[in-house]
């Protein structure tokens, strides 16, 4: 009886110890982990979750510990690296090659034999610049070196002259230029050669923005543009060849004072109007002159040194083996 009762009641407690293990998800036997069914299906699932995220992101296997920002990150129980999302950076292979110095190869990269070959063919005097200096045979006149060789011709002088002079003004330098065509009250559009000859001469034009149709002003938009230069073309009537007189040009300079408000204008306080002849938009030589004459009166000390009347006659003589006859230019004894 007692036999009988020692085995119905080890039985039930081996039900006990069954039941109880049927909660766990695992138990370890020989040192491996043998995976119930449903721990299995779970891990399986674990498994194919991973290796999506791995083909959406490459791996980076370079020994890294997981430290904030470093390019990986590891998990020593994890079967694999991990991808890091806040990595600063993606390793991508083929582009770890050294850069032949800099700029070497319009950026392409190379291997180190190739760019060992080509940094032997650079030239450390590659750094240095070669120069022309052009000048005329009125050098010391002129401000250019005595040294230097003779200029082709005087167009290529002045043209040069003005370049070099020019191009050592800040653009707060540069004044603004109202050009009036003969008929009054009207100016030029962007597209017309005035315009470049405005641009070259080392000044902006006014009118830059008006459009085709809008060339007529007033008196009030002149004022409120506040030029720091005026220039008025008049035609052969008033200057050019065969004018022996400025009168008429200069009372065309005083009605321009005389309009309404641009005593106010700069140009006006300054002194800086010019009256051009048409006949000198008609030639590259004389259009060069009229550049000449435009930018002295902008910048009357930067070419102090310049004689407009000797100008015009050097290019007039260069082009037309003809010395020039009557008045092509008129200007204000300004500063």
């Amino acid at each position: 009886m007692d036999m009988k009762y020692k085995r119905a009641l080890l039985l039930m407690l081996m039900l006990c110890l069954a039941w109880l293990l049927c909660g766990c998800r695992t138990r370890v036997q020989g040192g491996s982990e043998i995976l119930l069914p449903d721990a299995a299906e779970s891990q399986a699932d674990e498994g194919r979750q991973g290796e999506a995220i791995s083909q959406q992101a490459p791996s980076m296997d370079n020994g890294n510990s997981g430290e904030p920002g470093s390019q990986t990150k590891e998990n020593p129980e994890a079967a694999r690296k991990e991808y890091d999302e806040t990595a600063p950076a993606e390793i991508v292979p083929g582009t770890d090659r050294t850069l032949s110095q800099a700029g070497e190869g319009k950026g392409r990269s190379a291997s180190n034999d190739e760019w060992e070959v080509s940094a032997n063919l650079l030239n450390d005097r590659a750094e240095e610049t070669a120069t022309q200096t052009v000048a005329a045979e009125t050098a010391e006149q002129r401000g250019v070196s005595k040294d230097a060789d003779a200029a082709d011709s005087a167009l290529d002088y002045f043209t040069v002259l003005l370049t070099d002079r020019l191009g050592s003004l800040f653009e707060c330098q540069r004044l603004n230029v109202y050009w009036e065509t003969p008929q009054d009250h009207t100016t030029i559009h962007k597209t017309a050669p005035e315009h470049a000859l405005i641009l070259n001469a080392g000044c902006y034009d006014v009118s830059a923005r008006l459009l085709p149709e809008n060339l007529r002003v007033d008196d009030g938009w002149v004022v409120r543009k506040n030029p720091g230069v005026i220039v008025k073309i008049v035609d052969r009537q008033v200057l050019g060849g065969g004018i022996g007189s400025d009168r008429a040009a200069k009372e065309i300079a005083e009605s321009l004072k005389r309009r309404e408000g641009w005593g106010t204008i700069d140009a006006i306080k300054n002194k800086r109007i010019l009256l051009l002849s048409e006949e000198l938009l008609e030639a590259p030589f004389l259009q060069t002159a009229a550049l000449v004459m435009i930018a002295k009166t902008a910048n009357p000390v930067l070419f102090a040194d310049v004689d407009l009347d000797q100008m015009l006659q050097m290019l007039t003589e260069e082009a037309t083996g003809t010395l020039p006859t009557g008045i092509s230019y008129y200007k204000e004894d300004g500063p």
